[in-house]
């Protein structure tokens, strides 16, 4: 049973294993901000100092990022999804597959040392300096928090480089031209070059910043002639694209779920989703300096940065109305992953139009580093990525571990986690505008009444995700259902896998 987990090299064993990491640590995110709130609510009942605190915010983002939205949307649907997308038995490089799930783990294992050395690592996940440096965190815990990005880089490496080479160089019976993809091929295909090209920058600048550490080496130095915003260049090369990695399977749910939900092979406008899709991770590569407009960039190369920013929206515009256009003109069935979808879009719009306002090089002045931009990336990521999660359990689960889930209680979970998100999120807006500092432990007595409310909202969000995982346990096992006629069942061959097939018909 134990060779069965540890050495897989099985698609479907490799994909449950991601599942249940990343859920797992999914929920060690949310309880650090659940610390966090309570911290900025009685600050010091329960953390003692500003570094704690500020190490909880840390493994939050990591957490987050790295350990669940990663893992969750890359590494568990595309073990799942792309050997069924092709009629192949696995990926094409299957230990290659189980050493990248492991790597993954021995990065959880570095993140958790950096938690039990001194107060761990508080320059958050960034890891600007002089935060990082020496003089400022003197501790082993920011050592331990760059080794872990070090393997969590490496294991998306190999995940991506193995994707690929599934997707264009297994021999499979039927080749399909690139149209003919489905969207969620397309989308991980954007995802694994765009973090072939991007992580090898991370890990070069995490790499300089280790030296300077521990061999009295100055990249990142001025005192000694080096350059600060040198490594804040090579690291937003990486996170900006990093930002696309993890909406991008999600715009590929959302569609699939529309198809679905309104007896499709095809959303609106396929082909130009499918456009959409690759101009997006082609412009994410090129405006990576937005996030350094207050650094002392000189006026044009800010209006550039601004101005590509900008056109972005262009083709996240395509994939908004085209979603829209697909509601709008067919009968769709009613289904609680209706208002789950129409949840994303309405709040990942929202969210983007907050972009908008920041893609502004003079306003950027103003917000950066305020309460405005949580709200804007939460809004973006946590109630983008997050839903596209949540949708990929109810839609894809169904169908590959025959989880038939409460339709009652699909729709209460969407309610308390829609108001208790925007409850939490919208005021920070707000905050932003009056000058709330972000990773400030203590703060101005004016804002208290903000932080004890999203005390409120984050309990509700809590009973959500609680209810959700509930739904999940108390299943019905499938005896009969019927599939519409959606792009991933023209593609996916179910007949293939016994243990999804055995209760369903076909047709």
């Amino acid at each position: 049973m134990l060779d069965k987990w540890l050495g897989s090299v099985y698609h479907y064993n490799i994909a449950s294993l991601y599942f249940f990491f990343s859920i797992s640590l999914g929920f060690c995110a949310f309880f650090y901000s659940f610390i966090i709130r309570l911290s900025l609510v009685w600050p010091f009942a329960f953390l003692s100092s500003g570094s704690i605190y500020l190490h909880y915010v840390t493994l939050h983002a990591i957490y987050m990022i790295f350990f669940f939205v990663m893992p969750f949307s890359i590494g568990g649907l595309s073990n799942l999804l792309i050997p069924l997308c092709f009629h192949v038995a696995d990926m094409c490089l299957p230990r290659i597959n189980n050493l990248s799930f492991w790597l993954l783990f021995f990065s959880f294992i570095f993140s958790i040392l950096s938690s039990m050395t001194s107060f761990g690592a508080a320059s958050g996940w960034t890891l600007y300096p002089p935060y990082s440096s020496f003089p400022a965190a003197p501790s082993v815990s920011t050592d331990f928090i760059i080794f872990s990005l070090h393997l969590a880089g490496a294991s998306s490496i190999l995940s991506s480089i193995n994707f690929v080479s599934t997707i264009f160089f297994l021999p499979i019976s039927y080749r399909f031209s690139f149209f003919q993809y489905p969207l969620f091929i397309v989308a991980q295909l954007v995802v694994a070059f765009l973090l072939i090209i991007s992580l090898p920058v991370l890990a070069a600048a995490i790499t300089m910043l280790l030296f300077d550490r521990n061999f009295s080496t100055s990249f990142f130095s001025n005192f000694l002639g080096g350059d600060a915003l040198l490594y804040q260049h090579l690291f937003w090369f990486f996170g900006h694209p990093e930002v696309y990695v993890l909406i991008l399977p999600a715009f590929a749910i959302i569609s699939h779920v529309i198809s679905y939900l309104i007896n499709r092979n095809t959303p609106f406008s396929y082909p130009g989703l499918s456009v959409a899709i690759i101009a997006i991770g082609v412009l994410g590569c090129v405006v990576w300096a937005h996030h350094m407009f207050t650094s002392g960039m000189d006026l044009d190369t800010r209006f550039y940065f601004a101005s590509a920013t900008l056109i972005i929206a262009v083709p996240t515009g395509i994939k908004i109305f085209s979603w829209i256009f697909t509601f709008i003109s067919e009968v769709y069935i009613y289904n609680p992953l209706f208002v789950w979808t129409l949840g994303f879009i309405s709040l990942f719009t929202f969210g983007g139009l907050s972009g908008i306002v920041l893609s502004n090089c003079h306003l950027n002045l103003f917000f950066h580093d305020s309460y405005y931009v949580i709200a804007h990336f939460h809004y973006v990521l946590s109630l983008g990525a997050v839903i596209g999660v949540i949708l990929s359990t109810f839609y894809l689960f169904n169908k590959s571990f025959n989880l038939s889930c409460n339709y009652y209680y699909q729709a209460l979970i969407f309610c308390l986690f829609f108001l208790g998100s925007n409850l939490l999120f919208f005021p920070f807006h707000f905050l932003g505008l009056w000058g709330l500092p972000r990773h400030y432990f203590i703060y101005d007595l004016n804002f208290y009444v903000f932080s004890f409310s999203s005390l409120f909202s984050i309990i509700l969000i809590a009973i959500s995700m609680f209810m959700l995982i509930s739904n999940l346990k108390f299943k019905n096992e499938i005896l009969y259902y019927s599939y519409n006629c959606d792009l991933f069942n023209k593609y996916f061959l179910f007949s293939k896998l016994g243990h999804i097939t055995s209760s369903i018909k076909l047709y």
